[in-house]
């Protein structure tokens, strides 16, 4: 009973996040790139890759909180030791890695107008060291399953 508490507790926070990331792609980040226009506009040719760039990631990210709120389902089932949870961990993993390319990508499209600005290059260094760290997390929960899987 104890762990559908935690899980339940979970996937509300799980919920809760994913509305802060849908208001912030469909409200905060456009009127960024608009004040970034403002600021800026000579960089208009520059505002719709790095907003659709951006808005690319965020999705990945809600489909990322999908695929946790699916494992967490798994969980409160018992069917952590199956093969669709580990699947599904790889998923995981890959969405990592394609997350992180996508930071490094934005990164560089950034410098080719000028450099990003040194906090703004520090949050995408920082970012996609974190998504290496959780994508390393993930990785060491795959291998603890599937070697207990075994036994």
């Amino acid at each position: 009973m104890k762990g559908n508490i935690t899980s339940n507790i979970l996937k509300i926070l799980i919920v809760v996040f994913a509305i802060g990331v849908l208001f912030f792609g469909g409200y905060v980040l456009p009127s960024i790139a608009e004040d970034m226009l403002a600021l800026n506009p000579e960089l208009d040719y520059a505002k719709l890759p790095i907003l659709v760039t951006c808005e690319l990631l965020l999705v990945l990210l809600l489909i990322g909180l999908g695929i946790i709120m699916y494992l967490l389902i798994i969980f409160d089932r018992g069917l952590v030791f199956s093969s669709p949870f580990i699947s599904w961990v790889e998923v995981l993993v890959g969405m990592c890695i394609v997350a992180s390319v996508g930071i490094i990508i934005l990164f560089q499209y950034t410098r080719t107008f000028g450099e990003p600005g040194p906090l703004l290059a520090l949050i995408m260094i920082g970012l996609t060291v974190t998504i290496w760290i959780i994508a390393a997390v993930i990785m060491l929960i795959r291998v603890i399953v599937k070697k207990a899987v075994v036994y």
